[in-house]
């Protein structure tokens, strides 16, 4: 299919989405005991008929969905899922209000004035744009400067998703019930002052600079804010042209965890969500997405979902120190030479001591050291071009010697060089010699041993290794098949 598929390439969603999640200062664990709940007593979306779904509600995370019956690894979950509501990203660099295609200003919406991608987007009867804040601020002329207009983050367009949101409660109230039912943590946010970033990147454009005090509030564009913070996925595709974030009303009661048991993907022309089981699910299990970066290592991946999710995580990776043994936070034992590798002694605690896995050794190192050796090789890392693949494969090799051949930092440069090899400029399949051809399937091995780990079963990253790898072995193959048959015809001829 398609469309946005949620892969470690999504750097963070803010892609995500996360309902049903604890209630302030508390700890997440998708394993966590649960009840369900009868839809009626339920304030939100209520399961569709014939789904193979209902939502479960629990003290520790609130919201989620839980499996009715056995679902069949592939088989649809949640079925093309119409967005609640649809709008440019945060910070983003402007995109058309209805397509969410980067412009460049040379097409103004003839009405309000602001950015289109061109006049099919402008004469759109149901567009988005025209069905909510088009009038609204060719009424107030609101519209960006020639100077935001330049900018690659140009935060007015900030100020469209919430808006949206506020103005389809107050136009169709029978969907309020809806937005009552997804958590916005305003609590939380106040506290890490998001709010107050809020306020001055949505709040006060809205009342001040488009002067819309007669149609909305500073609590119900907070609000908004924050259903979208806690709630909203990325759309966008393969290109990157269209940067985008949208609400469902059934897909974001997924519960997290850092080994989901779906894949998700969001087709970008229309915006709707389908969900299909990536592995068997028990009758009575939750059904989980990720919120994260797959290939981040535990320290990182909690430290984003507590940033952008307001939730600690503590499912059972989390919990294990080897990352269930897929080894991306590890490091190399310095005692042992390498031979041993060195884990958290409490991967939940970020100043707990590090230990060395070898039974003759015990090294221990402190957190402080820990941090940072990572935060020194994450400005290396940070500072590479990603278009000198010799510049990458010597980090790679250089830095092997204190990192675990999975870690983090090597990963998830080996996962962009599984793309690189055989499909950049210069590196097509057809164009690479033996020695790329085969560097290109060991790193796709490598990550497909991952990929069976913390993404099991047909999830879209194992999708696209199993590819790249499938690929790099049909030329290997008819390379091989090309040599055999002019060693025939050489053969053939000295007999002769």
């Amino acid at each position: 299919m398609s469309g946005l598929i949620i892969t470690p390439l999504q750097p963070v969603l803010l892609p995500s989405s996360i309902a049903g999640r604890p209630s302030d200062d508390q700890h997440y664990d998708s394993t966590s005991s649960i009840t369900t709940q009868n839809p009626a007593d339920v304030v939100g979306a209520e399961p569709p008929v014939g789904c193979a779904f209902t939502i479960g509600k629990s003290s520790d995370i609130g919201k989620f969905l839980v499996a009715t019956r056995n679902i069949r690894a592939d088989e649809i979950i949640i079925d093309a899922e119409e967005a609640l509501a649809v709008g440019p990203k945060q910070a983003t660099h402007p995109v058309c209000l209805n397509c969410y295609r980067r412009v460049d200003g040379s097409y103004l919406c003839p009405r309000c004035q602001w950015p289109l991608c061109s006049e099919v987007c402008a004469q759109m009867e149901n567009g988005a744009h025209q069905k909510y804040e088009c009038e609204l601020l060719a009424n107030r002329e609101a519209y960006p400067t020639k100077e935001e207009l330049e900018q690659d983050d140009c935060r007015l367009y900030d100020c469209i998703a919430p808006l949206r949101i506020v103005l389809d409660n107050h136009r169709n109230p029978e969907r309020s019930r809806l937005w009552l039912g997804l958590e916005d943590h305003r609590l939380y946010r106040q506290k890490i002052g998001i709010w107050h970033v809020d306020r001055k990147t949505v709040v006060e454009p809205v009342l001040n600079k488009w002067q819309l005090g007669e149609n909305t509030n500073e609590e119900e564009l907070q609000r908004a804010c924050g259903i979208l913070e806690v709630n909203a996925f990325e759309v966008c595709d393969d290109d990157k042209t269209i940067s985008a974030r949208a609400v469902y009303s059934h897909a974001c009661l997924m519960a997290h965890n850092c080994v989901p048991n779906t894949a998700c993907c969001v087709n970008p022309a229309t915006q709707r969500m389908t969900v299909r089981a990536a592995v068997d699910i028990p009758a009575g299990q939750m059904i989980t997405t990720s919120y994260t970066f797959t290939l981040d290592g535990t320290l990182r991946r909690r430290s984003h979902l507590k940033e952008t999710k307001f939730f600690d995580c503590c499912c059972p990776r989390c919990c294990d120190p080897t990352e269930l043994g897929s080894h991306l936070s590890s490091l190399a034992c310095p005692r042992c030479s390498g031979r041993n590798y060195t884990v958290p002694e409490d991967p939940l605690n970020p100043a707990s001591f590090w230990k060395c896995q070898g039974e003759k050794c015990g090294n221990r190192i402190g957190s402080d050291q820990v941090n940072q050796l990572l935060a020194c090789l994450q400005r290396k890392a940070d500072e590479l071009n990603y278009d000198d693949f010799q510049g990458l494969e010597i980090f790679i090799e250089t830095w092997s010697s204190l990192l675990h051949p999975n870690h983090s930092l090597l990963i998830g440069i080996k996962y962009y060089l599984c793309h690189f090899y055989g499909n950049a400029p210069g590196f097509l399949l057809k164009e690479m010699s033996w020695r790329f051809l085969t560097r290109k399937m060991k790193l796709c091995e490598e990550l497909l041993n991952i990929a069976r780990i913390l993404e099991p079963g047909d999830s879209n990253f194992h999708c696209s290794l199993l590819r790249e790898y499938e690929l790099a072995e049909n030329e290997l193959f008819q390379r091989m098949a090309i040599e055999e048959e002019e060693e025939n015809e050489l053969s053939h001829g000295d007999h002769e």
